[in-house]
């Protein structure tokens, strides 16, 4: 009890000083604490502490209303108005009445109606008691006005009042708010509560029966995992329950309890950064210190692992919850397939989806929604289909529109754009709400089935139904008329995209110019036949640099998938040079422009359709020395290059490296042409095109050895004889392979005994000409003539081998056993 004026003088002091620096913050109660508000009840044992929690609105965080009890400007002149009024008719007035209206004034901040509230008291013969600073507190604690608070603890102090553990706690609980509007009041309030905690401050009165209330500590907490400071509240954690135990030190300090609210703080504080494994530590102590994990904590620590695509651990939390009989939910389970669905791990959400049952659940529609996505990003149609069909006879399950959109991205990344439109027609009868979302699956699914009408269809469906397509959905538009070889309407939808005001993003950029380099490639196969009032392929090389530049000029970086393009673009045409000056300019980006393999490949392609060998064995070796490793794609690449300039020698020590073998001249790593070290082995493109190069420069032992070695490897005459080891199939073959692939039969042969021979047959087809009763002139040896003729003539002139073809096997070149004794012997 305030008994003196120089009581009265430090209160006002205190009040006065409280008003510095204030700065208003909203609230957030929940229905309870505003209904005590109401009341005018509302005290520190019936406040509940601790930071509301914010929410987003339409990109902007706000926060709950603030109780009109508290700032209520209304509310503050009414009970002003009481009080003058009680006080001119001379009526009673009561301690907690006036005590309440004085925290009012200073929670407002009306620091003037202070004085004429303390005035009205000392006229009527009340005393500033205790109350009176406790009520001060309470209005700062609901108002967020953590100086005040801070300022009026002072006052008590400097009065020569000892501050009780609930004062302490009201004040470190206002800071808390307080933090809401200025960022760092949490730690203030931190060092509050560890001075008294510990005993430090002369005015602390804690004892072990009597600590700070808990929640002031969970407000601490609760600004640490609002701020993601997940160590120090794991280090104040361990604080509290060193200090909370009877057996604790007097250094450990006094401390209150761990609360099921306490563990919950922290694990949210761990989980929000992201700090699984520290969350599961924290878990596994509650039980430790008497604390029972309760459901949500479980499945805070559980998001957490999914977030991080951590599935295994998520399951193990899961059974870490029967272990601490803590109950699982239907949300429980959604997380952690939510989890095994993030790491596209279909097998194990199917599996909990069943484990659900077993334990008397039923799955609802997210849970479902989770496996399908699952199966969506795995492109398992089938499975997606078999669960929507188990959602029809779940009971209490209807599949939404989520559901069947997952249902149509798995049919589209599995190559089933049919049955993707199929569900469509399917929400179409339902009646489900259509959305932008659905559409540009089934939009993709027509995209990556070759189906670009029907993707132009659906795009001009939605905009009969008032759906506005996104960027997404307007990119693999895009991308069907890229695949369809529309490469005008794929502009021209890029054109209808900036019409209409819409952001031109990476994602549509690339899918625009793959367009362009798909058309490339297709014109530079089929430049015969192109009608005279089409743009020549000449035209989109230009096109993809005129899209290059647009993107700069928006603002947006190109990254290597857009170069890669443009290369590809370049080359399909002819235009190595500028393929060089693309990939130069990726050296000079950044990060996400540097070359890589697709665009180092695509260099080399350009420049080997050109016959520039040495550069494109100058790319190689650059992409080599960047540390990038080269793959099959890319060792083809420069084999097709040495193969148009006609280098054979280079062609055999590539062949050499690739296959781990360098010949003794490239063996330095100076000199070598694949020196970094690759796993790439080749495959029936590559042998194709090193047989070619060696067979055109009759490079015929070089050949035979490369071929030999592709045998071994298993690349060629495997599981290819029809009939027996002696009758072996070579149509399908180039000439050069299938030279090389009758000179290995025959090497093989000649090594046998003549009594071990038989006849041997070459399956040839009869060959175009013959079929056609053509006899074409003027081309090449490779071309000249069918395979069956070029094989009976080098059986002719390179063996001296007879050979014959059967009267009902016109597709087929004989040797007679006794011509081939008759070679061996010789």
């Amino acid at each position: 009890m305030l008994t003196n004026p120089i009581s009265l003088l430090w209160l006002v002091w205190g009040l006065t000083i409280g008003a510095l620096g204030f700065t208003k913050a909203p609230i957030a109660l929940n229905s309870h604490e505003t209904e005590l508000s109401k009341q005018g009840i509302i005290s520190l044992t019936s406040a509940l502490y601790g930071t509301p929690h914010k929410t987003k609105r339409k990109g902007n965080t706000v926060v709950a209303v603030r109780n009109p009890f508290q700032l209520s400007q209304g509310l503050l002149k009414r009970k002003l108005s009481e009080v003058g009024k009680r006080d001119q008719l001379g009526l009673g007035l009561s301690q907690s009445y006036c005590d309440k209206v004085l925290g009012l004034c200073v929670a407002s901040d009306e620091w003037d109606h202070v004085l004429e509230v303390l005035d009205v008291m000392k006229r009527h013969g009340l005393k500033q008691e205790r109350s009176s600073y406790r009520a001060c507190l309470q209005a700062c604690f609901g108002a967020g006005n953590g100086p005040s608070a801070q300022e009026i603890l002072s006052a008590m102090e400097k009065a020569g009042m000892d501050a009780e553990p609930v004062d302490i706690g009201l004040t470190a609980a206002a800071m808390c708010r307080n933090n809401l509007s200025e960022n760092g009041w949490w730690r203030k309030a931190l060092t509050l509560l560890k001075q008294h905690s510990h005993g430090d401050s002369s005015s602390s009165i804690t004892s072990r029966n009597n600590p700070i209330p808990i929640q002031a500590y969970n407000a601490v907490l609760e600004c640490m995992a609002e701020e993601r400071q997940w160590k120090e509240a794991v280090r104040f954690l361990r604080l509290m329950e060193k200090g909370s135990v009877k057996t604790a030190k007097k250094e450990d300090g006094i401390y209150p309890t761990p609360a099921l609210s306490t563990y919950r703080a922290v694990i949210e504080s761990c989980a929000g950064s992201n700090q699984a494994e520290q969350a599961i530590q924290v878990l596994k102590s509650m039980k430790h210190h008497g604390v029972q994990p309760n459901t949500y904590v479980c499945e805070l620590v559980i998001s957490a692992f999914s977030k991080k695509m951590q599935w295994r651990r998520a399951i193990q939390i899961l059974d870490l919850m029967e272990e601490l009989d803590v109950p699982k939910t239907v949300v429980t389970y959604n997380t952690v397939i939510s989890a095994c669905a993030r790491s596209r791990e279909v097998g194990m959400a199917k599996n909990l989806l069943s484990k659900m049952k077993k334990e008397g659940m039923r799955p609802d529609e997210v849970s479902f929604n989770s496996v399908i996505g699952a199966c969506a990003s795995t492109a398992r149609w089938k499975d997606a289909l078999a669960l929507l069909d188990q959602c029809y006879r779940e009971p209490g399950v209807t599949p939404n529109i989520y559901i069947y959109t997952n249902a149509m991205r798995a049919c589209a990344r599995g190559g089933s754009p049919k049955r993707a439109l199929s569900l469509l027609q399917v929400v179409k009868d339902k009646g489900l709400p259509l959305d932008s979302y659905c559409y540009t699956a089934v939009i993709d699914a027509c995209a990556k089935g070759g189906m670009w009408k029907q993707a132009l269809s659906l795009l001009d469906e939605m905009q009969t139904k008032a759906i506005a397509p996104t960027e997404v959905t307007y990119s693999v538009a895009i991308s069907a008329c890229g695949n369809g070889g529309q490469w005008q309407k794929a502009l021209n939808i890029l054109q209808l995209m900036r019409q209409q005001g819409m952001n031109v993003n990476l994602i549509t950029y690339n899918a625009a110019i793959t367009a362009l380099s798909k058309a490339s490639r297709f014109h530079a196969k089929k430049s015969s036949g192109v009608k005279s009032d089409e743009i020549g392929s000449e035209d989109l090389w230009s096109r993809a640099l005129l899209l290059l530049g647009q993107m700069k000029k928006d603002g947006i970086e190109p990254d290597g998938f857009c170069y890669s393009s443009a290369i590809s673009c370049c080359g399909a045409e002819g235009r190595w040079e500028e393929a060089l000056k693309l990939i130069e300019v990726m050296k000079k980006g950044g990060p996400r422009t540097r070359p890589n393999k697709v665009a180092y490949t695509a260099a080399i392609c350009a420049c080997g359709r050109a016959g520039e060998a040495d550069h494109a064995l100058n790319l190689f070796q650059s992409m080599q020395n960047e540390g990038l490793s080269a793959d099959r794609v890319a060792y083809n690449a420069l084999f097709s290059a040495f193969r148009v300039a006609g280098d054979a020698d280079k062609t055999y020590e590539l062949w050499r490296e690739m296959i781990g073998k360098p010949t003794t001249t490239f063996s330095q790593p100076s000199n070598s042409i694949a020196r970094a070290k690759s796993s790439a082995s080749p495959d029936i493109i590559t042998l194709t095109d090193c047989t070619a190069t060696l067979f055109r420069a009759s490079q015929f032992k070089k050949m035979d050895k490369v071929f030999a070695e592709a045998v071994d490897s298993g690349i060629i005459l495997r599981g290819n004889r029809l009939d027996s080891q002696w009758e072996t199939d070579l149509s399908g073959m180039s000439i050069p392979v299938a030279s090389a692939a009758s000179r290995y039969i025959l090497n093989q042969i000649r090594s046998l005994k003549p009594k071990d021979l038989e006849d041997i047959s070459f399956i040839t087809g009869v060959g175009t000409f013959h079929r056609k009763g053509q006899n074409k002139t003027g081309s090449s040896k490779e071309t000249a003539m069918s395979l069956r003729d070029f094989l009976r003539s080098m059986l002719d002139t390179e063996f001296q081998l007879e050979s014959y073809i059967p009267p009902r096997a016109k597709g087929t070149v004989v040797i007679k056993k006794e011509a081939l004794a008759q070679w061996i012997e010789q």
